[in-house]
């Protein structure tokens, strides 16, 4: 079979499968079974089992960035890539921002990203999962920052652990446990439920968040999350600590600012 008709093969499971990268992945795929000396059937036979291709490939680009992903960690999406311009911006605005907090850091990805462009800034990352810090660790180390963020096993965070002048950016489970429960059998079943269900009202753990922030006597700090769009009016009702919100690059109500001063 030559080249032409083994990537129109891939881009036709691909398309069949829900896929809309279509062009760039039947390359990485193309790419990836020449170079492994893998039989193309083998990986689009996974994929019609509903298996991620970032799953199989075991790495993911972000920001420009190798990732490493496992079925511990959520698989890092284009539109949170949003998040790392934004963190950027607001550190650029301000200059006295010091420390920046990545919770639920899951591989990493937004915090290395950040790290890359700010080394001369202070850098922590924070997970439940003790699996998901095996990835991040991995890749932390993978990308040069080993002696640049830290990571601790954490719920959350505690207030005694949130300094003044921090940005903190949360990337937690935000999807009402009812919309969780109609997601895609591609991502229910290979992807962590609890990096993805938000419960009830797809906020629980950034009104938790929220408080323990609130609690403290820190000032000067920013909460930069991402959320899903149709918790935002709950989010309003919640707190008045919200500065800005940002949409995404498909015009959703994507990423919420607050400013604790």
């Amino acid at each position: 079979m030559n080249n032409l008709k083994e990537i129109f093969q891939i881009q036709k499971v691909l398309k069949d499968n829900g896929y809309f990268d279509i062009s760039r992945i039947s390359n990485e795929i193309y790419q990836y079974c020449k170079r492994n000396t893998i039989p193309i059937q083998d990986v689009l036979e996974k994929i019609k089992q509903g298996h991620p291709w970032e799953h199989i490939s075991g790495i993911v680009k972000f920001c420009g960035n190798d990732i490493f992903v496992t079925k511990d960690t959520l698989i890092p999406r284009i539109e949170t890539e949003q998040i790392v311009d934004i963190a950027l911006d607001i550190i650029n605005e301000d200059s006295s921002v010091q420390e920046i907090v990545d919770v639920g850091c899951g591989s990493a990805c937004i915090i290395i990203s950040i790290a890359k462009e700010k080394s001369n800034l202070q850098f922590l990352a924070t997970d439940i999962s003790k699996e998901a810090l095996v990835v991040a660790k991995k890749n932390v180390k993978a990308n040069g920052l080993e002696g640049l963020i830290s990571l601790k096993e954490r719920n959350l965070l505690g207030f005694k652990e949130i300094s003044s002048n921090s940005l903190i950016i949360a990337n937690l489970p935000y999807i009402p446990t009812k919309m969780y429960e109609n997601l895609d059998s591609s991502v229910k079943d290979f992807e962590p439920r609890l990096a993805l269900d938000g419960k009830d009202d797809g906020l629980f753990y950034y009104k938790e968040l929220i408080a323990n922030i609130e609690e403290g006597k820190e000032s000067n700090i920013y909460l930069l999350i991402e959320i899903e769009p149709s918790t935002l009016s709950d989010l309003q009702k919640y707190t008045d600590r919200i500065a800005r919100v940002y949409k995404d690059f498909r015009g959703k109500n994507r990423f919420v600012l607050l400013h604790f001063s």
